[in-house]
C-alpha cells in the first residue's frame, strides 16, 4: 500500500542552506584575508625592530653590514687660491736670527741679513721686507733686519801722517780720536803708532788713540855771569853752613831698551835720573820700554828728567785717569792709584824739607793723564837727605 507523505508547513524550518545575500562574500573567504593582514603586520613589526638593533650594534658583529661613508667638503685654504710659484711670506718678527730662518726655509724663502745699530743690540728680527702675510715669489728672498749693533769698520793707517789729516780720516770712517804727545825723532804733529793697528774691525764710535811726536822745548839761552872777588869782613857768621857732599856735573843716560817701567825708573834713579813716562800704543806687553829720549849714551844734568815711552800693551785695556798722590803718605798714595784701577811703584829721593819726607813729592804719568787699567804710576817718595 502506498503512503503519501504530506509537504511539511511553510513555517517550519528546513536544513536546506540558503545562498547568501547578494554582495557579501562567503564566512570563509572573510577569515582568510583577515589572517593575511595579520601576518604582514607582525612582519613589518619584526622588520623595524630588527633595523632598529642593527642600527645600535657598534659595528663589531661578525655579520655583513652595507657602510655609507659621508665626507664634508674639505674647505677651502688660502694657499689653495694661490698662483702656482707663488707662496705666503711667514711673520718672523720679533724672532732670533736662526729661528726666522729657519721659519723661512720650509716656505721656500731665503733670508737676507741686515743689521740695525742700537746701542743695546738684542738679536731679534726688528723688520722684514715683503711683511708677513703678503704674497711672495716662490724660492725669493725675505729681508730682515736684525738688531745686532752698529756695524763693524777697519781703522784706517795713519802712522807717518800729520795729526790732523788722522782725525779726519777718523771721523770719515765713524771713529773718534785720541792723542797723546810722545817724545820721537819724527818731525813735530807726526803720528808715530796708532792703537789699534790699521786694519783693526771696530764697531763705528770708537776711539783710536794717536801717539803724536811732541815739539822739543827750544833751548835755554845761556847767560854768562861774571862775578868779582868780594872783599870779607871779619864779623862771624851767623849760621852754621851745612856741608854735602859734591854732585857730579853730569850724568850718562843708560840704555833702557828691552826693560820694563819698573826696571828702567831703577835704572834711571841709580844714574840720579828721573822719568817721566808715557804710555802709547804698542803690541808688546804693558808697561815694556818702546822708546827713550834723551837716547842711551847722551849727557844729562843731574836729577832730570828721561821720557819713557811704554807699551799700552796688545789687548788695548781701558784707559783710566791717573789721581793726583802728591803730599800723600806712601800707603795712602797706594790706595789711591789702586782704587783708580792702576799699581804704583815708587823711588826714593832726598828731599831737603822735613816737612816732605815720607811724602810723595812727585809722581809719573802726572795727575788727569790717562793710562792703560793696571798700568804702573811711579812717585818719588821723599827721604832726607844725608849730610
Amino acid at each position: 500500500m502506498t503512503q503519501t507523505i504530506p509537504p511539511p508547513p511553510d513555517d517550519e524550518p528546513t536544513n536546506v542552506l540558503e545562498p547568501p545575500p547578494p554582495g557579501e562574500p562567503p564566512p570563509s573567504r572573510r577569515l582568510g584575508w583577515g589572517l593575511l593582514l595579520g601576518a604582514l603586520v607582525l612582519v613589518a613589526v619584526a622588520a623595524a625592530a630588527i633595523a632598529a638593533y642593527l642600527a645600535g650594534r657598534d659595528g663589531s658583529s661578525d655579520s655583513a653590514a652595507t657602510t655609507v661613508a659621508t665626507t664634508r667638503p674639505a674647505p677651502t685654504t688660502t694657499a689653495a687660491l694661490l698662483p702656482a710659484g707663488r707662496v705666503i711670506v711667514p711673520d718672523v718678527t720679533g724672532l732670533q736670527e736662526n729661528a726666522a730662518a729657519a721659519r723661512l726655509g720650509p716656505a721656500h724663502l731665503t733670508p737676507k741679513v741686515q743689521t740695525k745699530a742700537t746701542p743695546k743690540p738684542t738679536g731679534i728680527v726688528v723688520a722684514q721686507t715683503p711683511p708677513g702675510g703678503k704674497q711672495t715669489k716662490k724660492g725669493g728672498t725675505v729681508t730682515i733686519v736684525v738688531d745686532r749693533g752698529a756695524p763693524s769698520v777697519a781703522v784706517p793707517a795713519l802712522t807717518g801722517v800729520t795729526a790732523a789729516t788722522a782725525v779726519k780720516r777718523l771721523a770719515d770712517a765713524g771713529l773718534k780720536a785720541q792723542t797723546t804727545q810722545v817724545t820721537a825723532a819724527k818731525p813735530a804733529g807726526t803720528v808715530v803708532s796708532q792703537a789699534p793697528p790699521a786694519g783693526k774691525k771696530l764697531k763705528r764710535g770708537s776711539v783710536v788713540t794717536l801717539s803724536v811726536a811732541r815739539r822739543k822745548p827750544a833751548a835755554a839761552k845761556t847767560t854768562t855771569v861774571t862775578t868779582t872777588a868780594a872783599t870779607t869782613t871779619t864779623s862771624a857768621p851767623t849760621s852754621t853752613a851745612q856741608t854735602t857732599q859734591p854732585q857730579p856735573a853730569s850724568a850718562t843716560v843708560p840704555d833702557l831698551s828691552g826693560t820694563d817701567v819698573q826696571a828702567a825708573s831703577q835704572t834711571l834713579a841709580r844714574a840720579n835720573l828721573r822719568a817721566s813716562i808715557e804710555y802709547v800704543p804698542g803690541t808688546d806687553p804693558l808697561g815694556t820700554v818702546e822708546q827713550q829720549e834723551p837716547s842711551a849714551g847722551a849727557t844729562a844734568k843731574p836729577t832730570s828728567h828721561v821720557t819713557v815711552n811704554a807699551s799700552s800693551g796688545p789687548h788695548a785695556n781701558q784707559q783710566k785717569t791717573v789721581p793726583n798722590t802728591v803730599g800723600q803718605t806712601l800707603d795712602r798714595a797706594v790706595s789711591t792709584v789702586n782704587g783708580a784701577g792702576l799699581r804704583l811703584i815708587f823711588v826714593k829721593v832726598p828731599v831737603t824739607s822735613r816737612a816732605a819726607v815720607g811724602t810723595i813729592v812727585e809722581q809719573t804719568p802726572l795727575p788727569g793723564k790717562t793710562a792703560p787699567e793696571n798700568a804702573q804710576v811711579l812717585v818719588y817718595l821723599g827721604v832726607l837727605r844725608p849730610r
